[in-house]
């Protein structure tokens, strides 16, 4: 792996015991099986099953394949597919586990690999700040002053934790309310919240297509935002935009 990724420019992967855990039990559970799925017998899909092993991330990639009898021929079947190619050499995974498994029929070879980059502070800023950065940056094309930025990311990790994804909490906490909470001197509060999107191009892309979400970006009346990210969960990422004027 880490030879085709220097080869492509891709710096080096490390292997990380946690991603090989939940990488041996979706292969075994799919030679089990007997054929190749992304969700086990459980549901789990593969960013519940890498957040119950304990990882934390910023990123996930896996790739499910059977067929090749070796790691050499695993690789080289990636290599061949577009984008199983783009996963193995994104240059954004620092982490990385492989998994082969036999059952289900006398030549049935099963194979997870789970690609990720972990969560930490510099890293979540990273994203929080690129969030605000293409908000601006669509507040700028349409003639708008930029946002100033505040933090927003305990809406998104509870939504992770208690496993729901709405602006009300389950205690019955709004926008505002969590605004309020933060020491927020606001007079008006918005919020914008997505899930399943794989990096924040993908998020703001999606607010900026939905007219409610876009009229929160472009509002004039705001002049503050603050953006969250967590992963895990059902739906693996969710996003959050709190404005505020």
């Amino acid at each position: 792996v880490n030879s085709a990724r220097r080869a492509a420019g891709s710096p080096a992967v490390v292997l990380d015991v946690r991603l090989a855990s939940a990488a041996r039990a979706h292969a075994g559970a799919m030679a089990a099986a007997g054929r190749l799925g992304a969700e086990g017998r459980d549901g789990l899909s593969v960013h519940q099953r890498v957040t119950a092993a304990g990882y934390a991330f910023l990123a996930v990639g896996e790739h499910l394949v059977s067929g090749p009898r070796t790691p050499a021929e695993f690789v080289a079947y990636c290599l061949d597919a577009g984008p199983a190619r783009r996963t193995l050499l994104d240059t954004r995974f620092t982490h990385a586990a492989l998994a082969r498994a036999t059952g289900g029929r006398p030549d049935g070879t099963y194979w997870t690999a789970l690609w990720a980059s972990p969560l930490t502070p510099a890293g979540l800023a990273r994203t929080a700040a690129e969030v605000v950065e293409r908000t601006n940056r669509e507040r700028a094309a349409a003639g708008l002053p930029p946002l100033l930025a505040d933090p927003a990311q305990a809406h998104s990790a509870d939504m992770v934790a208690r496993a729901y994804y709405s602006h009300t909490s389950p205690e019955g906490g709004r926008p505002w309310d969590r605004a309020a909470a933060a020491g927020a001197g606001v007079r008006s509060v918005g919020e914008n919240i997505a899930c399943g999107q794989r990096s924040p191009a993908e998020a703001v892309a999606g607010w900026m297509d939905s007219p409610g979400h876009r009229a929160n970006i472009l509002a004039p009346g705001f002049t503050r935002i603050g953006a969250g990210f967590a992963g895990g969960g059902a739906a693996a990422t969710y996003w959050t935009q709190l404005f505020g004027g």
